[in-house]
């Protein structure tokens, strides 16, 4: 069998990084031995306007580390590769139970044949070239997109903050420069940079410019950290300390709420987890904290962070308490993927306003209750254009 021999051909739907499963765009996928790649279309058939190319959007490639984990009920596939500094789990989503299974013995026999891990070089990264329905020109090489042995992008928890050697890690890095020269600057974390310039910045840190000046562009650096997170190979928050969390934020008195969301960060979350937790909090606080001069509240900044801390909940793998059936109808999809993302907003305002409570922070003695705020009304306004705003 050559490498490229097609094992399998067809459609699956893919979501939206940041959105989770109320946003899965139908995408064709070609699958090898070695590769996964997929495109707006069937490749096969011709374009349906003239000059229209219809080419590879993004893949993954493989190796014989990987697993498959169906979830029949919600049509479900997940590839996951554990393979050390390279653990990555990417999911898919059928039309149908039939198109999951004969899926799930595809990629299971491709992987079977695919190459050794310790063969195969690179690390990359899943679907994130799916931003334009058409692209023109060569066949872009999107194996070549992505450096080697990555020290930035897909480390594991145990490693986001320090290096093997116990250095700060990019991340850390990132933060600290955000803490200090980031919180001045209107709609940080909110304000979107230019692509090219956050790819640059993570690029040039590879290449050994490993210190952050202070001229550097806060939205490019914000957008690093969200770019890090966004490309953890899990959840900082597992489904499990998800599910802890709003059930602790079901709860209508509000001692009894914080109390109980400090006892799930406490006793279920793995202690990296919650180091990662707690450390992108402080973050996210020292910028709260500054509302009136970056206009960005609480609210604000936990709506711009939380689809990237609080995934499974995002990904409707969090039981919530309403009559939507993520698989029903298209309204009710809509409405339970609102309640989803606005129970993670809160959740993380929560945390912004309780941190020094509930993280036992003596560091940060700074109420952020909305009381204490005295930022001007425009900070508040802007808070529901956040939510929709922030895919990423």
């Amino acid at each position: 069998m050559t490498f490229w021999q097609v094992l399998k051909s067809g459609p699956l739907f893919i979501s939206s990084k940041g959105i989770g499963w109320k946003s899965w765009k139908k995408r064709w996928f070609i699958l090898t031995r070695t590769s996964l790649v997929f495109f707006k279309s069937d490749p096969s058939t011709l374009p349906q306007r003239s000059g229209e190319v219809n080419l590879t959007l993004g893949g993954i490639d493989l190796n014989n580390s990987g697993s498959v984990v169906v979830r029949e009920d919600k049509k479900l596939l997940t590839v996951l590769f554990p393979d050390g500094r390279d653990g990555r789990a990417f999911t898919l989503k059928a039309e149908t139970s039939e198109d999951l299974f004969e899926w799930k013995t595809a990629l299971e026999e491709a992987l079977a044949q695919a190459p050794n891990a310790a063969l195969v070089m690179g690390h990359n990264g899943i679907f994130r070239n799916d931003t334009t329905d058409v692209y023109e020109g060569a066949i872009p090489n999107w194996r070549e997109k992505r450096p080697t042995k990555s020290l930035v992008v897909g480390r594991p928890i145990l490693l986001a903050l320090e290096d093997i050697d116990g250095s700060p890690s990019f991340l850390e890095k990132a933060l600290r420069f955000l803490e200090k020269h980031g919180i001045k600057v209107e709609g940080i974390l909110r304000q979107a940079a230019d692509v090219e310039e956050v790819d640059r910045r993570l690029h040039d840190y590879e290449q050994g410019k490993t210190e952050f000046s202070p001229e550097e562009d806060a939205h490019v650096v914000g957008d690093c950290v969200k770019h890090v997170l966004r490309e953890l190979p899990s959840s900082p928050v597992p489904a499990s300390c998800c599910t802890a969390l709003l059930e602790a934020f079901r709860l209508e008195i509000k001692e009894s709420r914080i109390n109980s969301m400090r006892a799930a960060v406490s006793e279920t979350f793995p202690e990296p987890n919650r180091r990662l937790l707690q450390r992108i909090l402080r973050m996210m606080h020292t910028i709260a904290s500054h509302t009136a001069e970056n206009r960005m509240t609480p609210s604000a900044v936990a709506a711009c962070m939380a689809p990237l801390l609080l995934r499974p909940l995002l990904a409707g793998e969090c039981e919530m308490e309403d009559d939507f059936d993520m698989n029903g109808d298209s309204a009710a999809q809509l409405i339970a993927a609102a309640n989803a993302a606005n129970s993670a907003q809160g959740i993380v305002t929560t945390l912004l306003e309780e941190y020094e409570s509930i993280f036992n922070d003596e560091n940060r003695r700074c109420s952020l209750s909305p009381e204490s705020q005295t930022g001007d009304s425009g900070s508040e306004e802007s808070t529901d254009d956040e939510t929709v705003d922030n895919q990423g």
